[in-house]
């Protein structure tokens, strides 16, 4: 039986240049290795969660996203505990999930890899009702997300990232909350709960994260001045913040955080809401097409 699939692409992510050229291309190359392919573009955020969904009830075999993590984060919701598969073709930003598992990015193999289909059961976080494939992250990031420009982010990529985390230092803000894990509460000002190693592109804050374990890396930071969180980040690019002054580093299933109203979460890149929140790691929870 011919293979069906549902090709979600994302116009806006990354650098659009060629974006729509590339597309036909790809659905080319599919159907020459004997794939139905149907695509759809998004064009305002939710779509790729409303089409992903559409391709699961018409049990459409394989769901592949064109797009950044954010775009793979909304198309992923409606696919975990399913058994259709997610395939990723990067084109963000930063495209993490893309540097964790080799995904390649030449349109033959991407090709080729989404042909064979070979899969690997993932686990996935969960940041109250939302999923999450890569990480949620508490205080600074998400306030990084939440203030950098998306005109700029379209422009240089993740340098408008770095700009917005320049300003943030000069007028240091780093608000705390409290963290409960296992009966066991923690301060912080910061948090990571990984779902893999990689951060923010070629960061490692988590280090021994894995996509397919069946617990949430915790990174717990109290960065007391500014001059440790600069510290920090420079050991996040050496994958040396465990063990760093600050910080506490465990794993955990099921993490509650409360007490600051004021204090933003983001999952996989993209601004989810305030505290409080509940997490917890879903184990095996979605088949990942991989190279």
């Amino acid at each position: 039986m011919t293979r069906s699939v549902f090709l979600i692409y994302n116009p806006r992510s990354g650098l659009r240049h060629g974006r729509d050229r590339a597309v036909s291309q790809m659905t080319n190359l599919l159907g020459r290795r004997g794939l139905r392919v149907e695509v759809r573009p998004t064009a305002a955020p939710g779509d790729a969660t409303r089409l992903s969904g559409e391709a699961l009830a018409a049990r459409i075999d394989m769901v592949v996203v064109h797009g950044g993590d954010g775009t793979v984060n909304e198309a992923m919701q409606p696919l975990v505990g399913s058994e259709t598969s997610l395939a990723v073709w990067p084109g963000g930003t930063a495209n993490v999930l893309a540097r964790e598992v080799a995904l390649p990015d030449d349109l033959d193999r991407v090709a080729d890899m989404i042909a064979t289909g070979r899969t690997r059961r993932v686990s996935v976080g969960r940041a109250g009702q939302r999923y999450f494939l890569l990480m949620a992250g508490i205080g600074l990031d998400a306030a990084l997300v939440r203030a950098v420009n998306p005109t700029l982010k379209r422009l240089i990529g993740q340098g408008a990232f770095w700009m917005a985390a320049l300003e943030r230092l000069v007028r240091w803000e780093s608000p705390p909350f409290l963290v409960e894990v296992e009966g066991q509460r923690y301060n912080a000002t910061f948090a990571l709960l990984a779902n893999v190693a990689a951060y923010a592109g070629s960061m490692r804050i988590a280090p021994r994260a894995h996509i397919e374990s069946h617990h949430l890396d915790l990174c717990l930071v109290d960065w007391t001045d500014r001059w440790r969180f600069i510290r920090h980040v420079r050991a996040g690019f050496a994958g040396t913040v465990p063990g760093l002054p600050g910080v506490t580093y465990m794993q955990a299933r099921d993490i509650t955080v409360t007490e600051n109203t004021a204090v933003w979460v983001q999952v996989d890149g993209e601004l989810l809401a305030r505290l409080p929140m509940t997490f917890k790691c879903v184990p095996a929870a979605l088949s990942l097409v991989v190279p």
